[in-house]
């Protein structure tokens, strides 16, 4: 129990970079998420808790390049991974940095090339034990390498810069930018453009309406309102009781896009709560829907134990619409599975099309799902997207153990801690990755599951670990923060 409260706290608060051959005279895609410019789209992720250089916990990233068969662990030329013992990477590898624990993908220097944000919350700056940083590897046509700082904005004011990232344009003036959470209650958008310099467009700072007890625990963006701008939602935990002060419960807000960044006028505030969250439209109306999951929920079914639940809020031209959200257990008709205490369904959530029909499809990670004769080995659901939203028709469970999945389903693997779901071999269809990233007690691992057209193909699936991608297998999270 007490290496499940550890992992979760940890884990759910939250390619190759040598180029493919191209020519000079070669434009990048301009696609989100491809970070050599070659048309596809690639996958990262990070280990943040892996020994790097003989430091514990110093961590890593990795990017793995997308093509025509998806990523390709067998390929040593078509991944690469990053540390801060990484020549051009800023910083040195040090004990407890954990580089990686949180990442963000967007084109933050206007090259058309994907770059990688990374956070590293435990690294200490000057004097400032633990206070963490922020930093920028750079895609281009011969893949990510080198990298930037970025300044905290407010230093002196919180630890564990970089704790949450998150990126988009939330000011509508076509530069990216980048929202970070560190251990204070406010959420800072460094606007961009961000240069190789380090210089920006300066800082947006959005304060939660109400005190958050750990800082946020999830930032997450999109287009919910259809107006050409990335809104954010800001996750977090505040006090449940005056009268007891060590209850908390999840509460989630939704801050609109605006021509000065989000935060210039009041949020909404979301129901469900959550540790996760995405958003993308489910019911092809181009509005994004936000999908809240929180495990932390506590079922009057269950007799108050923690089973797990996802609220999806519709978004509309006036932002989400919580009069109309619906939440979904493992007890709701039609969703795949048992609803069991400390389930930890919500653990992950995704949203993608999977089957190529326009709708935005749902992938939902339950962590401590049990199999017939493991515990805590995990599980995944995916339900498919419609006119009129999430339907349960077709909807299915993956482990595993199940038929065409990779890998061995076992005690304690945690599969579901996050779920993906980014095409990967360009055609046009999400393709599903999964991370259990306590498989083999904590070195972690990944599935990567190519759809068919219609789900996921039995054919082409792998499951690799860091010892795939030359790394020591040993204690490390491998497969956390699976970003596309």
């Amino acid at each position: 129990m007490r290496k499940r409260t550890l992992l979760l706290a940890a884990t759910l608060t939250t390619g190759l970079l040598t180029a493919l051959p191209t020519t000079a005279s070669a434009a990048p895609s301009g696609l989100k998420g491809d970070f050599n410019g070659d048309g596809y789209g690639d996958l990262a992720f990070s280990a943040p808790y892996a020994k790097v250089s003989g430091k514990s916990m110093a961590g890593y990233v990795a990017v793995m390049y997308g093509g025509s068969a998806g990523v390709d662990p067998t390929n040593t030329a078509r991944y690469k991974t990053f540390s801060q013992s990484t020549a051009g990477v800023p910083g040195v590898a040090e004990a407890e940095d954990t580089f990686g624990d949180a990442l963000a993908a967007a084109d933050f220097d206007g090259d058309g090339y994907t770059d990688l944000a990374v956070g590293a919350s435990g690294e200490d700056v000057g004097s400032a034990t633990d206070g963490g940083s922020v930093t920028v590897l750079w895609g281009s046509a011969t893949g990510v390498s080198g990298g930037t700082s970025v300044k905290d904005p407010a230093a002196s004011t919180h630890d564990a810069f970089g704790r949450l990232l998150t990126a988009g344009d939330f000011d509508g003036d076509g530069k990216q930018d980048l929202a970070t959470g560190a251990s204070d209650a406010s959420v800072y958008v460094v606007k961009g453009g961000i240069a190789k310099d380090g210089t920006t467009g300066g800082t947006v700072k959005v304060t939660a309406p109400n005190s958050l007890q750990y800082g946020p625990d999830t930032l997450r963006s999109g287009d919910v309102n259809k107006d050409g701008k990335d809104d954010l939602v800001v996750v977090g935990r505040v006090e449940a009781d005056a009268d007891d002060p060590g209850t908390t419960r999840s509460t989630a807000w939704y801050y609109p896009g605006a021509a000065t960044g989000p935060g210039s006028v009041a949020p909404t505030t979301l129901p469900g709560g959550g540790v996760s969250a995405a958003v993308g439209d489910i019911n092809g109306d181009g509005y994004g829907e936000i999908v809240l999951g929180n495990v932390f929920t506590r079922d009057s079914d269950l007799s108050g134990s923690l089973g797990g639940k996802v609220t999806i809020v519709p978004g509309t031209a006036n932002g989400p619409d919580p009069a109309t959200a619906h939440t979904l257990t493992q007890a709701s008709p039609g969703v795949p599975g048992t609803n069991e205490a400390n389930d930890g369904f919500g653990s992950a959530v995704s949203v993608g099309d999977i089957n190529g029909d326009g709708y935005g499809d749902l992938a939902i990670g339950t962590i401590f799902e049990d199999g017939t004769t493991t515990e805590d080995s995990g599980s995944t659901t995916l339900m498919y997207g419609s006119a009129t939203g999430l339907s349960t028709t077709g909807a299915r469970t993956l482990t595993q153990a199940s038929a065409g999945v990779a890998g061995t389903s076992e005690t304690m693997d945690y599969f579901g801690s996050d779920v993906l779901l980014k095409d990967l071999n360009g055609d046009g269809k999400a393709d599903y990755t999964v991370s259990g990233v306590f498989e083999n007690e904590g070195v972690g691992a990944i599935t990567a599951m190519l759809s068919d057209g219609t789900g996921i193909s039995p054919d082409g699936d792998r499951s690799f670990g860091p010892g795939s991608l030359g790394r020591t297998s040993t204690y490390g999270a491998f497969g956390a923060n699976l970003l596309g």
